[in-house]
């Protein structure tokens, strides 16, 4: 083992898998366990830095560092929930195929900024990779708050439930989605009309995102404190 990744293993917490659940063609739910995860002060739409490769040979270029959505937190049995997407066939990808209940999970977190925040209204627009984040956000939004939402998907089989049965978020099934189509599928001018304060969070491809942000800059002209963007993939 290297210098690198005995360090990692020092500085991470760790977890186990408790399971391991193929929801959809290219998403498998993660549900990890352990003492580390029941003291946690968790905000809906936090991330989880993942550590693998680290008891393999071969030196520093074993270790692997990728960022998945919470999408599930229980602090009474110390239980998470992770959906991995594997469209990418990446580092990321062949370590979800191939996790199994027993296996011990490195991370660090929960951390980032792409999550609930007070608002009078709300607008999700993503791909699949955002899905399980999406469903996070929306089961703390207030039942009366309104929402806008419209996530990509390349085929109906690449969609999931959220953890309770419910798919609460609309879903439109398309080869692709333009920034512009994104937008034309959301009814933002009824919305703005009455919720003018709303608060946008775009996910997805980079270049979906930077497209998308400069439209609503453009054409909606969107105030910057209420858009909230976050490539989810290049």
């Amino acid at each position: 083992m290297s210098i690198l990744n005995s360090l990692a293993q020092q500085l991470t917490q760790s977890a186990t898998v408790v399971a391991v659940v193929r929801v959809a063609t290219h998403t498998l739910r993660l549900t990890l366990g352990g003492p580390a995860l029941r003291t946690w002060t968790y905000v809906p739409g936090q991330t989880l830095n993942v550590f693998f490769g680290l008891a393999a040979r071969g030196g520093a270029a074993s270790l692997r560092k990728r960022t998945y959505s919470v999408w599930g937190y229980d602090p009474m049995q110390g239980h998470l929930e992770l959906a991995i997407c594997t469209f990418s066939g990446g580092p990321g990808a062949r370590w979800a195929e191939q996790c199994q209940p027993g296996d011990t999970v490195h991370f660090a977190g929960p951390g980032g900024k792409f999550v609930v925040e007070p608002a009078p209204a709300y607008v999700l627009l993503g791909d699949i990779s955002c899905l399980a984040h999406f469903y996070a956000l929306r089961r703390r939004i207030p039942a009366h708050v309104p929402v806008v939402s419209v996530i990509h998907a390349h085929q109906a089989s690449d969609c999931f439930a959220d953890l309770d049965g419910s798919q609460p978020l609309h879903v439109v099934v398309a080869n692709t989605l333009t920034a512009a189509q994104y937008l034309a599928e959301a009814p933002l001018q009824a919305l703005l009309a009455r919720e003018p304060q709303a608060l946008v969070y775009w996910g997805g491809p980079q270049a979906t995102c930077v497209a998308g942000h400069r439209l609503l800059q453009l054409q909606y002209r969107w105030p910057n404190g209420q858009l909230k963007t976050k490539p989810f993939w290049k």
